[in-house]
Parts: structure tokens; sequence; C-alpha cells
């Protein structure tokens, strides 16, 4: 049962009318009834009260103003008890009635606070109520925009409920994270309240998964919000990672966008921080786009002369774009110890790590080994 609706939202469920009562009533410890728009009980302490019709809340409905119940008028007014009853008001409008029950000498001075108390929380609740539809409009215009062939129309009818416009270009960034503690649901609140995110669609689209949507992004200023957000997040946060795509001009690309702010969530190195670009690993992006059989091809020609060592020498060297002396710091070997496993490795295989060609299958070879042997 509702009370009023406005804007197609209920303000007043059984619920809260319920939660209303329970709140007041440990308060003032008297009893409470919460009354529709029709003077019907909706909640009250008295259980057996409730589907009844209070001709006092009506009166009180009506006139907008209190209405005291006592010995000498209760005969008068059908369902009635000595006490109080006060109209309850949303933006001006009567929405109900609370009444309080007892000898009115004594409940008239509680009766402001119970008024003003009962107006805030279904004040509160019509926030709140506001706040989940524009997140859940936010959730299916997302999850509309990452399917293959998006249906625009109703996309474009979703955004005019939300203060938000997609204007070109976009750039999408997708979080995974775990909240710290009994934070539940919190991160995305906190990201919503920042001001360099207005004008962000943010949407929880999947468990520890939060999707946010630049509009006129541009790629520098976007890049600093994140790791700014970043930065603030962390301490509310565990694991927490932040895929970012390249930007795109059309609405038709944001499904790419997403895409690529995924891959560059999965396809992140070890130890490369909490905000990863996709144009980082969009080499390895593109490589995963070869066929298996092309794939197992090159490993099966390489892996004879394949090893653990290998591995870490050609990766830190080509992580550290062939530069011989930043690859001897990473690894913390001597310079002819590095010399001697690459001429080593060239003798065995035939593969020159300095030869653009064979370097580029090399760097192949290590991001297929990492991604189907873990290394």
């Amino acid at each position: 049962m509702q009370l009023c609706t406005l804007e197609g939202i209920a303000l007043l469920t059984s619920d809260l009318a319920g939660e209303i009562v329970n709140e007041t009533m440990q308060r003032l410890n008297r009893n409470i009834n919460m009354m529709n728009a029709s003077g019907i009980i909706i909640a009250s302490g008295n259980p057996s009260r409730i589907g009844q019709f209070h001709a006092g809340a009506a009166e009180a409905i009506r006139t907008n103003s209190i209405f005291i119940v006592t010995e000498g008028n209760r005969q008068d007014w059908s369902g009635a008890q000595n006490g109080i009853n006060l109209p309850v008001r949303f933006h001006n409008q009567v929405v109900g009635a609370i009444g309080i029950t007892g000898d009115p000498v004594e409940v008239v001075p509680f009766g402001n606070l119970v008024q003003m108390t009962t107006e805030l929380m279904i004040r509160q609740s019509q926030l709140k109520l506001q706040a989940e539809w524009k997140q859940m409009t936010a959730d299916l215009i997302v999850e509309e925009l990452v399917q293959p062939t998006p249906d625009f129309a109703l996309i474009e009818q979703r955004l005019a409920a939300l203060p938000i416009r997609l204007q070109s270009p976009f750039q999408v960034a997708v979080i995974t994270y775990q909240e710290k503690g009994h934070e539940s649901g919190s991160l995305i609140n906190r990201i919503q309240n920042l001001p360099d995110m207005n004008g962000v669609l943010v949407s929880k689209y999947r468990p520890q998964k939060l999707l946010l949507l630049f509009s006129l992004a541009s790629e520098d200023k976007t890049n600093q919000k994140l790791h700014r957000l970043a930065e603030l997040l962390e301490p509310h946060a565990v694991s927490l990672c932040i895929g970012i795509s390249s930007p795109v001009r059309e609405l038709t690309g944001i499904r790419l966008a997403y895409l690529e702010a995924k891959l560059a969530l999965e396809l992140r190195e070890a130890g490369s921080g909490p905000v990863i670009f996709f144009p980082s690993v969009e080499g390895k992006a593109l490589v995963h786009q070869i066929p298996l059989e092309h794939r197992d091809r090159l490993i099966g020609k390489l892996l004879p002369y394949w090893n653990a060592r290998t591995h870490e020498t050609l990766k830190a060297l080509f992580a550290c774009d062939l530069n011989m002396a930043e690859a001897i710091k990473t690894l913390s070997i001597h310079r002819n110890t590095l010399i001697y496993r690459l001429e080593q490795f060239k003798k065995r295989s035939g593969y020159d790590p300095f030869r653009f060609r064979d370097a580029m299958l090399l760097q192949f070879m290590i991001w297929f080994m990492e991604s189907e042997f873990g290394g």
C-alpha cells in the first residue's frame, strides 16, 4: 500500500510508514498511527487497527491542521481514540496524517516534533528512491551501450531522465575493486560526489566492477582525474585497478572503448600500478587476436631454446627498450653476463633480439608464454 505518488515515485510505502511508527514510538513510548491520504491506517503500534478508517485523521488531512480527539468529541469521529492527528506534507502537498494516542494535554507538546520528523523521513526516503532510480537508469544505459548493437533511441529516452548529456569525444574506464570493512556500496557514492566526476556516467554494471563513461573527454584531463580518483579511493578499497580506453568519437565506439578498458585490466603487467592505459597493452592485445595455430607454430619453433632465464632476460631487455644499461640494472647482473646470454640465445635459436623483425617475434613469444603458461 502506498500513500501518494509524485512524478510516479512512491512517497510512502507501508514499509516506510511502519518504520516511521517504530522510530517514533521508541522515542515517545506512545502508540503511533500512520494514515494515508484517505484517512486509512496503514501502520500502527496496534496492528489490529491497520486498515481501519480514522475520521479524526481524515479531518486533519482535509483542514491541513492539527485535529484533537478528546473524551468530549470522540464519539463523533469514527475509529478515533483520544489523542492528536497532524497532517503530513511533502512539497506543500498533504499526503497523509500521523496520530499520537493519549491524553491530548500530554501529547500535544510532542506534535510539532513528530510531524517534522515524519516529513523529514519521507523526504529522505524520496531522495533515496530517486537516487536509486537514477542509478538504475544509468546502469541500463551503460548495459545498452556496451551491447554489439545498441538501441540508441532507447538510450536517448533514458538519458532524458538524467542530468547528463553524452557529447563526443568519449572515454571509458573500468574499475575493479574490493571494498574494505563494511563499506559495501559506498564506493560508487564517493565517486559520484567528487567534483571532478560531474557529468560522468557511473555504473555499477558488475559485482565489484564500475564503469565510468566520460563525455567531452580530454585524454590528459581524464587521465589526471583517474589518477586522483585512485588516490582518493585507495583508503576505502583493496585491489583497486582502473583500466582506461583510448578516446572514441562516436557513440557506436563506446563498446570498443569498453573492451579496451577491460583488456587494459586483463593484460596489465604485475606491479604496473593502479591505473593502466590501453595503449600500454595495445600490442599485447593485438597479439592475442592471432589464431591459435599461428601462436602454437611460433611457440613450437622457439620453445626448444626457451627457459625461465631466457624469458626473464628478454622481457627485461624489451621493457627497457633495448637499453642494455637499464636492463642490467633491472636484472642485477654484470654487462658481460647479459651479452653472453643474448649471444648464446642468438647462436642457438637464430633469432637476434636487436634485429627489429626478430625482436617483435620474441616479444610475441613472451606474451604467449605468459598467457598460456604463466611465464
